[in-house]
C-alpha cells in the first residue's frame, strides 16, 4: 500500500465524490447513510462484501452497560495468569513487533483508576446515543433485524467473581446506571433458562440486541436509496494526495477522488493511517462466535458469562455464543480450542441444551484501542497532522464499541 503526492503525476479517474468511505461494516455504512442525508455525494469502498467482518460475526449486543473500559485495574495481573492458557478469555501472543510493544505499554498505563474513571462517561454517552439512533433508524427506515430491548444478565459462577460484579455495579451506579443485583434464585425467576451454576447476576435492563448482519445490509440498502455508491470486493491499494483539496483512493478496480475521506476499516485502520503519516494506538483483537439453531431451552434475555467473557445471545431463530479476545495481529486462523472454549463458556451459564445441535463457527477481528480514556490534546494533534498532509478532511473511526 503506497502513499504518493501527485507531483507531475496523472491519474485516470473512475469516480468522484464529496466523501470516500473506506470500510463496509456497521460504522462505514452508517457514516455513508448520514452523510448522504446531508446532500453529500458519497462513495463507499469495501475489500470484501458488506458486513463481512466483525459486524457479521460478533455477539449482536448493544450495551451501554459495557461502559467499563477493558484496560482497568487488575487486568494486567489477570492477563499474566492466563498468559500460557490457550483457551483463556484474554490471550496475548507475544511477538517481535515494536508497535505491539508500544501498544502494550500504553494499555498497561491505562489500567489505572484515573484513566478508567475518565473513560466511563465517554463510553456511556456514546453507547446510549448509539442505542437511541438504532431505534430512530428502525422507525425511519422500517428496519427488521430481530431487535429486542430485553436487557443483559451479567452472570457469575464464583463468589469472588460475583463480589467483583457487585463492586463494578456500584461504580456504574455512580455514573448514572441502575443495575439490579440478583442472586441465582431471583435471576432464574427473571430468566428461567439461566443455568443452575450461576450464583448471582447483575441485570442491566436498558441493553438491547439484534442481528448485526441484517442491520448492516439493510442500512447499506437505505444508503443506496440516498445515492451512495458502494463498491464491494474492492481493496484499497494506496492513497494519492492530489492537491490541498482532494485525495485519490487507489483501488484494484480504478481510482476514486474525494474532497474528504473517512476511514472505518476496523482492525486494518492503522494500515491506512500509516499512509498519512499518523500512528494510532490500535491493535487487532480476534474473537470467536459459535452459532446454533435456537433450542427450546434458549434464554430470551442475553446472558454474559463474566468470568469466561462469553456472551449467549438469542438472535431470531439462532443462538449465538461469542467472545474471548486474542491479540495475535491480523490473523484470522481458526483455533478450534478457543472456539470450543467459547461454546463451553456459554453453556456453563444457561440451561442444558441439545449438544448435538449443528454449530457454525466464525472468527472476527476488531480494532482494540490501547486506551479508552478521552485525550482531546492527542485528537487535536491527530487532526492537525492530517490537515497538514493535504486532504481537506480525513476522519478516522476504527470500529464499533458494540459487541
Amino acid at each position: 500500500m503506497k502513499s504518493l503526492r501527485s507531483e507531475g503525476l496523472t491519474v485516470s479517474m473512475k469516480e468522484k465524490g464529496d466523501v470516500i468511505v473506506v470500510g463496509g461494516g456497521v460504522v462505514g455504512v452508517c457514516v455513508a447513510y448520514y452523510l448522504a442525508k446531508t446532500g453529500m455525494t458519497v462513495v463507499l469502498v469495501e475489500k470484501g462484501e458488506i458486513c463481512s467482518g466483525c459486524s457479521y460475526a460478533n455477539a449482536g449486543l448493544i450495551t451501554p452497560s459495557h461502559s467499563l473500559p477493558i484496560p482497568a485495574p487488575g487486568v494486567i495481573k489477570q492477563a499474566c495468569k492466563w498468559l500460557l492458557q490457550e483457551d483463556s478469555p484474554l490471550l496475548f501472543r507475544l511477538r517481535l513487533d515494536w508497535r505491539l510493544a508500544y501498544w502494550l505499554v500504553r494499555f498497561a498505563a491505562a489500567c489505572r483508576e484515573q484513566p478508567m474513571n475518565r473513560a466511563i462517561p465517554v463510553l456511556r454517552d456514546l453507547s446510549r446515543g448509539s442505542l437511541d439512533l438504532f431505534e430512530e433508524l428502525i422507525l425511519a427506515e422500517g428496519l427488521s433485524f430481530d431487535y429486542e430491548r430485553l436487557g443483559l444478565l451479567c452472570a457469575y459462577t464464583t463468589h469472588s467473581g460475583y463480589e467483583k460484579g457487585k463492586r463494578d455495579a456500584e461504580l456504574l451506579t455512580r455514573h448514572g446506571f441502575a443495575p439490579r443485583v440478583l442472586d441465582g434464585k431471583h435471576a432464574r425467576e427473571l430468566e428461567p433458562n439461566l443455568g443452575t451454576s450461576v450464583i448471582g447476576t447483575v441485570y442491566f435492563e436498558d441493553d438491547a440486541h439484534g442481528n448485526g448482519y441484517d442491520f448492516v445490509t439493510q442500512m447499506s440498502t437505505a444508503a443506496k436509496r440516498l445515492g451512495v455508491k458502494i463498491h464491494t470486493n474492492t481493496a484499497v491499494a494506496g492513497l494519492l494526495i492530489e492537491d490541498s483539496n482532494h485525495i485519490c483512493v487507489k483501488t484494484e478496480g480504478g481510482d476514486l477522488l474525494g474532497r474528504n475521506i473517512v476511514i472505518t476499516a476496523g482492525a486494518w485502520t492503522s494500515q491506512f493511517t500509516k499512509i498519512l503519516g499518523v500512528e494510532i494506538p490500535v491493535e487487532p483483537g480476534k474473537g470467536y462466535s459459535v452459532t446454533i439453531d435456537r433450542p427450546d431451552l434458549s434464554p430470551k434475555i442475553p446472558v454474559l458469562n463474566m468470568e469466561k467473557k462469553v456472551a449467549v445471545t438469542p438472535i431470531g431463530k439462532r443462538l449465538r455464543f461469542a467472545g474471548t479476545m486474542e491479540f495475535s495481529g491480523l490473523d484470522l486462523t481458526l483455533n478450534e480450542r478457543r472456539a470450543d472454549a467459547v461454546l463451553r463458556g456459554g453453556l456453563e451459564v444457561i440451561s442444558r441444551i441439545c449438544e448435538s445441535a449443528e454449530c457454525r463457527t466464525l472468527v472476527w477481528l476488531e480494532a482494540m484501542y490501547a486506551r479508552w480514556s478521552p485525550d482531546h490534546r492527542q485528537n487535536a494533534r491527530l487532526s492537525s497532522r492530517l490537515h497538514c498532509y493535504g486532504p481537506r478532511d480525513a476522519w478516522i473511526h476504527p470500529g464499533s464499541h458494540h459487541r
